[in-house]
């Protein structure tokens, strides 16, 4: 739980402290980097913030479309303010766009890629950030005298390096609700996430005599694999990847899955399935 605190904390300082920058310093900035510096964050916020929710929230294309926009042209704006109105038209067109895109970024990748899309996306979003970092140093350091804490590029790359080393091993989480099943008259489709160590969800209800169409999708960078005590059904898929087989569970009661990879059912690798009647 302290992993995705560390990166978003990591993430709102880095954007602070480049859009300070620009606060602090506009006097010594020109006009076209404002230009730069507003589209540059304002289409990458908008593109990270609408890949993300789409990912999480796929019901909610329409709204999460329009937030991406509004967070990502708001960005733009507030960084394209210290220099004039054409950074700030710039950052906010920048912003509506990069939303728009990353929504439809998200929306079109399967679920057996969102874990790689969304590490590829956090570390470019970061060294992009280095470089507009870079870039404004630059422009600051043509002056003399630059001596300020602020400017200088090492505390913001121990950021950068600690984004990365908290983002090290971490996996997004996904399907971490309970499945139920409402029509008892249609074949059930699960899907079962697994990450290190969980899966998700870890809680399922099915009926008894009925036939389940059960996924694993390997959201993780390890195998895993699905084996449920007590029926001959075990699926197995390595990083990045899923696999899939039907199971009719022939009465009621209470069944255990785990990952019997070696030491994933003690780290807490279990899901339990709960077979009832309506």
């Amino acid at each position: 739980m302290l992993q995705p605190v560390v990166l978003g904390i990591v993430f709102i300082l880095l954007l602070t402290w480049l859009i300070s920058l620009s606060y602090l310093f506009k006097k010594k900035l020109s006009n076209m980097i404002g230009m730069v510096v507003s589209m540059t964050l304002g289409m990458i916020i908008g593109i990270s913030i609408g890949t993300f929710s789409a990912v999480l929230f796929p019901d909610l294309f329409f709204e999460i479309t329009v937030l991406s926009m509004l967070i990502g042209g708001f960005v733009g704006v507030i960084a394209g303010f210290p220099y004039s109105l054409i950074a700030i038209i710039d950052g906010l067109i920048s912003g509506v766009m990069g939303g728009m895109m990353g929504t439809m970024l998200g929306v079109m990748i399967s679920p057996e890629h969102y874990n790689q899309l969304l590490n590829i996306l956090s570390l470019w979003t970061v060294g992009i950030f280095f470089l507009l970092y870079l870039l404004l140093v630059y422009e600051l350091n043509k002056e003399p005298n630059n001596q300020s804490l602020f400017s200088h590029p090492l505390p913001f790359f121990a950021l950068v390096c600690l984004f990365i080393f908290s983002f090290h091993n971490f996996t997004f989480e996904f399907n971490n609700s309970p499945t139920h099943h409402a029509d008892h008259g249609n074949n059930q489709e699960i899907v079962v996430g697994a990450n290190e160590y969980q899966f998700g969800p870890d809680l399922i209800q099915v009926f008894p005599g009925e036939e389940v169409s059960l996924t694993l999708v390997n959201n993780g960078i390890e195998e895993h694999d699905f084996e449920i005590k007590g029926l001959d059904f075990h699926l197995h898929a390595m990083p990045g990847t899923s696999e899939n087989m039907s199971v009719v569970f022939p009465k009621t009661g209470t069944y255990e899955a785990v990952c019997t990879i070696p030491g994933h059912e003690a780290a807490g690798m279990t899901a339990t399935i709960i077979v009832t009647e309506l």
